[in-house]
């Protein structure tokens, strides 16, 4: 039986699943990854950390798979899918250079406000945003430039994480590393939608030397094979081929079953991500702060995305740091079902989820609490957490509505789909039904199509996830608890645009004597 193994290297871990070619789940791990917070605003990865996660997914899910009774020799080949946001920065003899500055991470802020006030907006035009942020690639590349110059000097390859880690598992040298489609549109900024490819202009004017930046090859296609070393620590045969592959909010889009225009996607991940499916640049969205344009890993596919640095992760600071929970298997689950009975709108609680900073239109907002009572319980706050991402959904829906795109349902994936409570929260919210895919196994179910189409054992993606992603669990709105969030998002939305900005700005400046 043929079979192969589609891997995700997201922020928080690596997920590793084997399939059939019939989509069928014969095995499945997870290793995690390490994140550090060296100080305020600053996040970090350690890429070996990473390839070391990967290959312990990998061997996991193996395993698994041998036990349920399939044979090694029949894994055809493996792809990843990963993070866009972070480079591995290499030197000549392709050892990291430096940790990758995570999607969490501010510490470029400050040069990419500079860079929109400073420089001609070619991005409008050509990737299709007006967001400049922290996170995108050349202002992190950037800021080791500028604050890391002996590290910046010694950098001669780039290369996002997927890419590195397929890399590696398939012994390639810095000088023969790739990047796709997908991962290029993933620099948000610094690329050219026309073409799929990187802009020289963009880069110029950013500083980025275009031959630090590795060549662009097909998603599907074959970039290596496994080596003996990686073959013997995960069980995989030597010799086995990496696929290409793509960026993990692409992938989670195929595998909810988002393949058009005027479809919609919740990726409920640690970043909270809300894609909209469309056929090309929307002026009037790309003008929108905090709004992001991308490729999708099908041919022709595109579409916009907003994004909370926080939003799962709110949910994992709850556990972890607020009740101490943070090897509560159930804790997740329990506060779900005390969330479940509390009124909408939470007793008149809001949280404000920018524990990892704003959006580009309030850079200095932090998390935050507003009105907390003695009465004030565990189900009302964790509540108040789930609806503050369907707010910030709201806020995005809102401008697709006011261009005249109308959608029909919004697809979840990612670990947040499995909460029914926050996807009814979700759908009451925007007022749009919200439909669990029969399966939520996230990236790696389209990582798997992908590869049964680079090894000619599918013809293709999208007739695969058809298949695979039909029916479902679809939530729809309560009109009640909607007509209540509505005049509720309306006072968020004025706390949010008067009076909490100077809040933020008064907080920054206590940071700043602590």
């Amino acid at each position: 039986m043929t079979v192969t193994i589609g891997v995700d290297v997201g922020t928080q871990g690596s997920k590793a699943i084997v399939y059939t070619t019939t989509g069928l789940q014969v095995g499945k791990a997870y290793a995690p990854h390490t994140i550090s917070y060296p100080g305020p605003g600053l996040a970090e990865m350690d890429a070996n950390q990473l390839v070391d996660a990967t290959v312990s997914a990998i061997s996991q899910a193996v395993r698994e798979a041998t036990e349920s009774g399939i044979n090694v020799a029949d894994i055809a080949g493996i792809a990843l899918s990963g993070i866009l946001v972070g480079q591995v920065l290499l030197d000549e003899d392709s050892r990291v250079l430096y940790p990758i500055i995570t999607s969490l991470d501010t510490r470029s802020a400050d040069l990419a406000a500079k860079a929109a006030r400073e420089l001609e907006p070619l991005w409008l035009q050509e990737s299709g945003t007006s967001t400049l942020d922290a996170y995108a690639a050349p202002f992190m590349l950037g800021w080791v430039r500028d604050n890391e110059p002996e590290i910046w000097a010694r950098v001669k390859r780039t290369v996002s994480v997927a890419p590195f880690v397929s890399a590696r598992l398939a012994g390639l040298s810095q000088s023969e590393m790739y990047t796709e489609p997908t991962h290029v549109s993933g620099w948000m900024v610094g690329w050219d939608a026309s073409t799929g490819g990187f802009s020289s202009h963009q880069l110029d004017a950013f500083g980025i030397p275009e031959d630090i930046l590795p060549p662009i090859v097909p998603s599907d296609s074959i970039i290596g094979e496994l080596t003996s070393e990686f073959a013997n620590l995960t069980g995989v045969p030597a010799g086995t081929p990496i696929v290409a592959g793509a960026g993990d909010v692409m992938q989670s889009n195929l595998a909810s079953g988002l393949l058009r225009a005027g479809q919609a996607c919740d990726s409920a991940g640690t970043t909270s991500i809300l894609t909209v499916g469309v056929e090309g640049i929307i002026p009037e969205v790309t003008n929108v702060p905090g709004m992001l344009y991308s490729n999708g890993t099908l041919p022709g596919q595109s579409f916009y995305w907003g994004y909370i640095r926080a939003g799962g992760l709110s949910l994992r600071w709850f556990r972890d740091q607020v009740a101490n929970l943070a090897h509560d298997e159930h804790a997740y689950s329990d506060f779900d079902s005390l969330a479940e009975s509390e009124e909408a709108g939470s007793g008149g609680v809001l949280f404000l989820p920018y524990l990892a900073g704003g959006n580009p239109d309030s850079p200095n907002a932090s998390g935050t609490w507003l009105g907390l009572h003695s009465g004030t319980n565990t189900g009302q706050l964790w509540r108040s957490a789930l609806e503050s991402i369907a707010f910030e959904y709201s806020s995005y829906l809102d401008v697709f509505h006011r261009t005249g795109t109308e959608l029909e349902e919004v697809l979840v994936t990612g670990g947040g789909g499995n909460s029914n409570v926050w996807n009814s929260i979700k759908a009451s919210v925007t007022g749009i039904p919200w439909r669990k895919p029969p399966r939520v196994d996230g990236p790696p179910l389209a990582n798997a199509a992908l590869a049964n189409v680079a090894l000619g054992l599918s013809e293709s993606v999208e007739k695969q996830l058809m298949e695979w992603t039909a029916g479902g669990e679809i939530v729809q709105p309560n009109q009640s608890d909607n007509a209540l969030y509505q005049q509720v998002g309306e006072i968020r939305t004025g706390l949010l645009r008067g009076p909490m900005l100077d809040v933020f700005e008064q907080v920054r400046n206590l940071r700043k004597l602590g």
